[in-house]
């Protein structure tokens, strides 16, 4: 599977993106006036919980993105039969904290398997549907 890097360029402008919604947090629990009675530490904490909150919005959005691209049905991984995928709730650990994400499931009723979808699509292979050869037997 591929995977994208962000170029230092890219993560620059996002940094810069979320540096402008700060102004909006800061306006939205503060109002428009300096406000005097906020000291440091209160003014930290609502930095953090901005940040929590973005990194939440952020990591969810991405991870439902790559779901939803997965589709209804996908191949087992064991026998090629196209298997409905539901969701199932795991809670992620991330950097800052844990994260529920509703996680692609798929369920071979052939196999009596769950499986976990990847996110890119696997390589086309056909299913084989018995054993190459027989072992010969001593």
């Amino acid at each position: 599977m591929t995977r994208r890097q962000f170029s230092p360029e890219d993560l620059r402008e996002i940094r810069e993106l979320a540096k402008g919604w700060g102004k909006i947090v800061a306006r939205r629990a503060c109002g428009d006036g300096p406000l005097t009675e906020v000291d440091l530490s209160a003014m930290e904490q609502l930095a953090q919980a901005a940040a929590a909150g973005l990194t939440e919005g952020t990591l969810t959005t991405l991870l439902e993105q790559q779901a939803q691209a997965l589709g209804p049905e996908q191949l087992c991984p064991g026998c090629g039969r196209p298997c409905p995928v539901g969701r199932a709730e795991r809670p992620l650990t991330c950097r800052d904290g844990t994260l529920t994400q509703s996680e692609p499931v798929g369920h071979c009723p052939d196999c009596r398997r769950d499986f976990f979808p990847p996110t890119a699509p696997a390589a086309q292979r056909r299913p084989r549907l018995q054993p190459r050869r027989p072992a010969v037997d001593r």
